[in-house]
């Protein structure tokens, strides 16, 4: 029996909104970025990062701190940082990591990935390499991270990657630096067999300092962006069907994953923001936030350990009950479902949590405009198509 067009990608929507419901209310601890240095090899311009303080964990705290993760039952794990491969023992604990049956992801540069780093990911299972990069030439990219030859170096590691199979997907910050080269960057990323994620998102500094956002894009080039996103998607649709126009109302979905992200959700589909409930992230010296945008201290690790902090933190109890607080001007809008109220962007630019965030508004008003535009023209050229 075929399932009619469209219900089975509903019945996967809506199995996924329930599932991350169920995490949401049980508050486990499912995903969680753990930066193991604040130390970096490169410098760039909308990095959010702070200098680094002071010693970070050793192994040992570390290890404590996986093995006390797994009893939790959390699934995903990021290693980032700063850039993670700057701590000699990073392959000890993805091992680590791996024995205790995490997903994980590296996040890096991939500057330093060399061939002995490149034969240990190539033997861990549940590992994944995201891999930054701000441009599909040397000049573009160079002049984001502050680091004359840092795109050759990326670009010899990918392809160290991909010619051993080690799953790669290429994280790309777009902005108004790099946004004519969103079809280059595709591009490459299909000759070096790995996957592509787009995001236009960027952050003020952990202090607050809206530097970074200087390098934002503009109405007029989130409008291109969500085009450019619009077409990526509907040509990799067009591959997979054999060239067939088809019904594009995938892009719906497409399109909210790009800019929501994997939704704390509640079945009605409301959309939760996750930080503190579901998502946690560990900074070099035990510091635990809500998420890894949300630099707000809730705990230490090596004080109290992190079941502790998660189970009686007086701030994370504070944000959890607050989540299903929107902001007023919030309350009416035809967007609120696939809108990501994003708190740490509000407590970073607002210094609030529970605020209207004007980027995230901003993102999800364009996106829609352009997504009904583009369906509105996919569906016209379909009649057209049926026309003797």
């Amino acid at each position: 029996m075929r399932t009619p067009k469209g219900e089975g990608t509903e019945v996967l929507r809506r199995e996924d909104r329930e599932f991350a419901d169920r995490l949401y209310r049980s508050r486990v601890p499912y995903s969680g970025s753990l930066e193991l240095t604040h130390r970096c090899n490169l410098s760039c311009r909308h990095c959010y990062q702070l200098p680094p303080r002071h010693a970070e964990l050793d192994t040992r705290a570390w290890d404590r701190l996986l093995e006390e993760l797994s009893r939790l039952g959390c699934l995903h794990l990021s290693f980032t940082g700063g850039e993670p491969l700057l701590r000699p023992d990073l392959p000890e604990l993805l091992e680590r990591a791996v024995e205790l049956d995490f997903a994980v992801t590296v996040q890096t540069n991939a500057v330093l990935v060399d061939g002995k780093m490149v034969r240990i990911l190539r033997g861990l299972p549940n590992v994944r390499v995201d891999v930054s990069l701000y441009g599909a030439r040397p000049g573009t990219h160079d002049f984001l991270t502050r680091v004359p030859g840092s795109f050759a170096a990326t670009l010899r590691s990918l392809n160290l990657l991909r010619e051993a199979g080690v799953p790669v997907i290429l994280k790309v910050t777009v902005g108004n630096f790099n946004l004519p080269e969103m079809n280059d960057l595709a591009a490459l990323a299909e000759d070096l067999k790995a996957e592509v994620v787009f995001s236009p998102l960027i952050f003020p500094r952990n202090d607050g300092d809206p530097a970074p956002t200087g390098l934002r894009l503009d109405d007029r080039g989130l409008e291109d962006f969500y085009r450019l996103e619009c077409g990526y998607w509907l040509t990799r649709w067009r591959a997979l069907t054999g060239g067939e126009q088809g019904d594009p109302s995938f892009l719906g979905p497409a399109m909210e994953g790009c800019l929501v992200g994997l939704p704390g959700g509640d079945a009605s589909g409301r959309r939760h923001c996750g930080c503190g409930s579901t998502v946690f992230a560990v900074n070099p010296y035990g510091d635990v936030y809500p998420c890894v945008a949300f630099p707000l201290v809730v705990g230490n690790v090596a004080e109290e350990g992190f079941a502790a902090v998660w189970e009686n933190s007086s701030v994370l109890r504070m944000i959890r009950e607050s989540d299903e607080e929107i902001p007023s001007s919030c309350e009416d809008c035809p967007h609120l479902s696939i809108c990501p109220l994003c708190r740490a962007l509000s407590y970073l630019e607002d210094g609030a949590p529970i605020t209207r965030n004007h980027e995230r508004c901003r993102q999800t008003h364009i996106m829609t405009g352009v997504l009904s535009e583009v369906l509105e023209h996919e569906k016209a050229g379909r009649k057209e198509e049926r026309v003797p």
